[in-house]
């Protein structure tokens, strides 16, 4: 259920058959916020946060003094408080000190529980942050005192809590008896979808393109996040243009928000064994690069992004170096793709396709890819023929990077690029993994007609290295045959190179498949010189002892 449905639900609680409601979810979904909201023209209303609460007591006490006493004096009620007051007024001389006492003695419960009978509408108590309640609290208190205030004349109970964090022995407590006490419980899973941001001080139009795009769930967060940028534009002169604070406050949004709540952090595979893979994916949980993934686009720098990172981090913040940033956000062109009109994004779309097409690399191929698909998704408009095109530069860059002797990029995530893009993450996965399949390919198909010279090293050296990967040892384990011929074994004619050439790709065959490769060794010596044989047993022993 979104938290919207809050409102709905508290605007009809007059005629609901149920005295007492729960409302259930992950804190700062909005729960408190929409009740606060539902409730706020209601002057019928006691709010008690159970954070802090030092005794059970302190509930019947709020209820008395915010209920029973507040808005009633002029009435039945008040003749009847009056008349306890001035009673106690005779023992303490004054009305004033009376008052005071009534507020710690323990008849409190006793006066609430007689003033509300002379209630004539629904009265609404609001019991906030059940699951942060003292340690030294009863929770079997609270349900009594709960059961107790519906017994009242016109007296209605909301509950609110997040009972995934109520502490084990209360949790016991509370799956004994909240079927007993609460007559409803409704599970707020979803954010709210309509807020009123005007009243968290956040513009609106801004936090709901955001929102469009990063699927933030905690409200308490993009407060935070507001507030950050409060306090970095204090900092920021008066006639800074309205475009460079737009994206001062997304960056200041981008850092509290995944700082906060890891939108973009992956768990790491703990079946992974491969060094390459897991240092990749150490790269991309980094903080500063699940921020990037926020900030497509903008004109502002990289540098001042890790300096309003560290001011978010340490507390330090170099106003000099904000105005340098400033000017050269002056000097860095027209407004972001961020904040532009869906026309104007598509008078861009074009610009974006002929960059993609003439990029030099794979980084300036996949920022021009995946702005273009980010924003033509966005206005609903059909990307497939740029996805296409995309995928066959991909293809054709990544191959030049093979055959160059660079495919250590392959063991790059999609993650390094900050690609945003779904559709453009799985199009580079999968021809990420076809040319993780060509560079194996290539290698063998070199090794397979020559062992000789520093290329076939190289790449002996390189098979012998990826045969750790999962991935791509199933792919030379497919190839592996091809290299059972006699110049894959140190034989004939041999110098050094050739000598540790062979003994990669030995190396590679017995832990494809030990049996096949020694039955092999041993048909290959009998058609060997001695040193020959000597040779294959020697790289044999230091192959099996490893």
């Amino acid at each position: 259920m979104k938290a919207d449905n809050i409102k709905n639900i508290i605007s009809d609680i007059d005629h609901l058959p149920y005295r007492a409601i729960l409302f259930d979810g992950t804190w700062g979904i909005g729960k408190s916020y929409a009740v606060n909201e539902a409730l706020e023209a209601n002057p019928n209303v006691c709010k008690i946060s159970m954070f802090g609460l030092k005794d059970p007591k302190q509930i019947y006490h709020e209820a008395l003094f915010q209920l029973a006493l507040k808005n009633n004096i002029g009435g039945k009620i008040g003749e009847i408080a009056n008349n306890v007051l001035d009673g106690l007024s005779k023992i303490w001389d004054k009305v004033g000190q009376a008052k005071e006492v009534v507020q710690s003695i323990a008849n409190e419960r006793e006066l609430f529980l007689l003033l509300s009978k002379e209630f004539t509408s629904v009265h609404i108590i609001v019991i906030d942050d059940l699951e942060r309640m003292s340690d030294d609290i009863n929770l079997e208190d609270i349900f009594g005192i709960i059961e107790e205030l519906k017994q009242c004349n016109y007296v209605k109970v909301i509950v609110i809590a997040n009972t995934d964090e109520i502490q084990s022995d209360k949790k016991v407590v509370f799956e004994k008896y909240n079927e007993k006490v609460i007559e409803r419980i409704y599970h707020i899973t979803e954010r709210a979808e309509k807020v009123t941001w005007s009243k968290m001080n956040i513009h609106a139009d801004f936090v709901e393109k955001f929102l469009e795009i990063h699927k933030v769930k905690n409200l308490r967060t993009l407060e935070k996040a507001q507030r950050f940028f409060e306090d970095v534009k204090l900092f920021c002169n008066s006639d800074m243009s309205e475009q460079f604070l737009e994206e001062l406050r997304l960056i200041c949004f981008a850092i509290v928000v995944e700082s906060i709540d890891n939108l973009y952090y992956k768990e790491a595979n703990s079946n992974n064994t491969d060094s390459v893979e897991k240092m990749v994916s150490t790269i991309g949980n980094t903080l500063q690069h699940r921020i990037g993934k926020y900030l497509y686009g903008i004109k502002c720098s990289g540098n001042l992004v890790e300096m309003l990172l560290e001011y978010y981090e340490e507390g330090v913040l170099n106003v000099d170096q904000l105005d340098a940033e400033y000017k050269l956000f002056l000097n860095s062109g027209g407004k972001s793709n961020y904040y532009k009109s869906d026309e104007e994004i598509r008078r861009v779309l074009p610009t974006l396709r002929e960059e993609m097409i003439e990029a030099k690399n794979l980084a300036e191929l996949n920022q021009f890819a995946d702005s273009y698909v980010v924003w033509s998704d966005i206005l609903e408009e059909n990307n497939e023929s740029v996805l296409s095109e995309y995928r066959k530069i991909l293809n054709k860059m990544l191959k030049e990077i093979v055959l160059s002797g660079k495919e250590e990029i392959l063991t790059y995530s999609y993650d390094l690029f900050h690609i945003s893009s779904e559709k453009i993450k799985r199009i580079y996965q999968e021809e990420n993994k076809e040319m993780m399949k060509f560079s194996i390919e290539t290698y063998v198909r070199y090794l397979k007609n020559t062992t000789r010279g520093k290329k076939a090293y190289e790449y002996s050296y390189k098979l012998r290295n990826k045969l750790d990967s999962s991935y791509y040892h199933d792919v030379i384990m497919t190839n592996g045959d091809d290299l059972y011929n006699r110049i894959s074994f140190p034989v004939d004619d041999v110098d050094e190179d050739r000598y540790h050439t062979c003994y990669n790709i030995m190396y590679v065959l017995y832990h494809l498949d030990a049996e096949k490769f020694l039955q092999y060794c041993e048909e290959l010596k009998e058609d060997c010189d001695n040193m020959s044989r000597h040779r294959i047993d020697v790289l044999i022993e230091e192959i099996v002892k490893k």
